[in-house]
């Protein structure tokens, strides 16, 4: 009689008990002790929809996890920058310590209780490259960022990654927009002072950071082709070319708090886009569409609690939504 192993010429490993999931992804083996074949395996990530802000809104900051997130200003309808600001505990939104000023197209970084808001347009606020401490109850000012028009505009239309203490931004545009410059700025702040770093590899803004300080990839941007499709890799020093996206994007969201240089994701983006890609060090790969399609959006979190809120559809929206990229888990193999 024929055996497996005649056949395949190998064997399917024998053990006592299953090993971790996530030390064996791709793996099959037999579990002596249950008399099963066994796998481990990744399921398919999904976006659902969550509860609605409590004032929608477009071009708002926003970082943390889609069970803690940040939503800080934005552009309500019908103009002005809003300063209320908005938390979420993963089902609800509830309003908090307002900004000091309206504000919109901020960049952000850091969690929900420790959070970094990074030189925004302040409306009719007098104008400068300032930042501010969130600690999760009140607003602090620190230390305004190098900006390049000599203390006559401030940068907007940026984005940030990393922690409170330890942030990166990179690109947008000098005010007042949208008569300003596009620039190519690189910035670290270690929680009190920013230091100019070496410049992004173009004029561009709407650069979605993702990783940390010491490494992270920034993806898209605007104006137009090839800022939209443009991946570059930062190693803490210095700025080279990565895998280019499959889709342009600008106005778009990340997981740009939480997730790793090698293991991040994109999503959304004109014309209310609902596509996404994951990283994974490697390559690009399209994954679940969200359920709706926006632009100028809010966004957080990594792979495993990435968070889209806000935005617009063509009309101002207060959906949200959160990406849940199912974990490796072992099944038992059965015969069908």
């Amino acid at each position: 009689m024929a055996t497996y192993k005649g056949i395949q010429g190998y064997t399917v490993q024998k053990l006592a008990s299953d090993p971790t999931a996530a030390d064996v992804e791709g793996q099959l083996w037999y579990n002596s002790s249950l008399g099963k074949f066994k796998i481990s395996a990744g399921g398919a990530g999904t976006w659902s929809s969550g509860g609605s802000m409590v004032v929608g809104r477009t071009r708002t900051g926003g970082t943390g996890t889609s069970a803690a997130a940040l939503c800080v200003g934005g552009y309500p309808p019908p103009s002005g920058g809003a300063a209320e600001v908005e938390e979420y505990n993963g089902s609800t939104w509830s309003e908090v310590t307002n900004f000091p000023a309206g504000n919109f197209s901020c960049g952000m970084a850091g969690s929900q209780t420790a959070a970094l808001w990074i030189s925004g347009d302040l409306g009719a606020s007098p104008g400068g490259s300032e930042s501010y401490l969130y600690n999760g109850a009140s607003w602090t000012a620190t230390g305004n960022r190098n900006d390049p028009a000599g203390g006559a505009a401030i940068i907007i239309r940026c984005q940030g990654c990393g922690t409170q203490g330890a942030a990166l931004t990179t690109g947008g545009e000098t005010t007042p927009w949208p008569t300003g410059n596009y620039v190519n700025v690189t910035e670290s702040f270690n929680g009190s002072v920013w230091s100019e770093e070496n410049a992004y590899p173009l004029n561009t803004s709407e650069v979605q950071l993702m990783g940390t300080e010491g490494a992270a990839l920034g993806a898209g941007g605007y104006p137009g082709a090839p800022a939209e499709k443009l991946v570059n890799e930062w190693d803490g020093t210095s700025w080279s070319a990565g895998t280019n996206m499959s889709n342009g994007r600008s106005e778009f969201g990340s997981s740009h708090f939480g997730a790793t240089q090698t293991s991040c994701m994109v999503f959304g983006g004109p014309p209310f886009s609902n596509k996404t890609e994951l990283w994974n060090g490697t390559s690009w790969t399209e994954v679940a569409i969200m359920a709706t399609g926006r632009n100028a959006l809010g966004s957080g979190g990594s792979i495993t609690n990435a968070i889209a809120f806000g935005g617009t559809t063509g009309s101002t929206t207060g959906a949200t939504e959160a990406y849940d990229n199912a974990p490796i888990s072992i099944k038992t193999v059965t015969v069908s």
